[in-house]
């Protein structure tokens, strides 16, 4: 399948080519990940993601800006209609969108910022690959080949505050917790399948806050060492993904996502503290008659 702006997001690209953001689906919730893929699960678009959105296009070029507010204009805008001559017209942004719009200003008028964002380069640049025996699609923000410069454009709600990991026992910085040195491990081992080289790409994460007033950051994530170790949790978690996604594996559900919570089906009343962290496990089993009759739609509708 040949990849492009317009298919890049779809269905049908997204069951040939694992992405950062497919692996971090599955992780998340394994039955959520497959009913995007093949029942035609729509997760609520979240204001965050249209923010983020929202920026990202500004950065990219003024067409592609223009294209996503008018698919989004009634999100971005209010709306006011006259109750004498029935027309509408807009009055202003919604508070989200006007703190967008200083994020972009911050983006575009920092002295370092404008240094990355001026280079000669290629926006939204789409590249695939094959990691762990599987096809991977990526889609960098900017890629400058001719400085082997990848460049990621981040919107965050803190760049100092931390997050606790309940599996490392540490608490982690926003680049970790997102999970943007996977990301960087992914993208820098396809770009060097794509150009031949055997030294990673220098990737650089350019970030500015909501907060007001807004902070602002640019971060080098090159270490050969961390991106080894990401490499192999995204070989050690594609076995098990890989089965899902091919439909030999019944999908786990996480049990408090949107898509858990919205086909929820009780079973009988339940201890208290099944609640409590390391009970979720418990409840893998709880769906299988569900999931045969999920896996054989899934099926239908084209797995594999």
């Amino acid at each position: 399948m040949e990849l492009t702006r317009d298919n890049y997001y779809s269905v049908e690209a997204d069951r040939e080519y694992m992405s950062c953001s497919q692996y971090q689906a599955f992780l998340e919730c394994e039955a959520a990940a497959m009913a995007r893929l093949y029942l035609g699960f729509k997760p609520a678009e979240s204001e965050a993601l249209l923010v983020g959105n929202y920026v990202h296009t500004a950065l990219e070029s003024e067409e592609a800006h223009a294209e996503f507010v008018e698919n989004n204009f009634e999100k971005i805008y209010k709306l006011k209609t006259d109750k004498k001559s029935g027309e509408t017209s807009t009055v202003g942004k919604y508070a989200a969108f006007e703190n967008a719009d200083v994020i972009i200003r911050t983006f575009i008028t920092d002295p370092v910022f404008q240094k990355f964002i001026l280079m000669d380069g290629e926006n939204e640049k789409i590249l695939t690959g094959n990691i762990f025996g599987v096809p991977w699609k990526i889609r960098l923000d900017k890629y400058v080949p001719n400085k082997r410069l990848i460049i990621d454009y981040k919107t965050a709600a803190s760049l100092t505050k931390t997050e606790y990991n309940p599996k490392t026992g540490e608490r982690e910085c926003f680049i970790e917790s997102a999970g943007y040195l996977m990301r960087a491990a992914i993208y820098s081992e396809i770009e060097k399948q794509n150009t031949g080289n055997t030294e990673d790409a220098a990737f650089i994460i350019l970030a500015v806050t909501k907060e007001k007033p807004h902070d602002k950051g640019a971060y080098l994530l090159n270490h050969a060492q961390r991106y080894a170790w990401e490499l192999e949790q995204v070989k050690n978690n594609l076995l098990n993904i890989r089965a899902v996604k091919e439909g030999r594996q019944i999908p786990k559900r996480c049990g408090h996502c949107e898509y858990c919570r919205s086909t929820k089906v009780l079973k009988g009343v339940v201890p208290y503290y099944t609640l409590k962290p390391g009970f979720e496990e418990e409840r893998e089993d709880e769906y299988r008659d569900i999931f045969t009759a999920y896996m054989e739609k899934a099926q239908a509708a084209g797995m594999g």
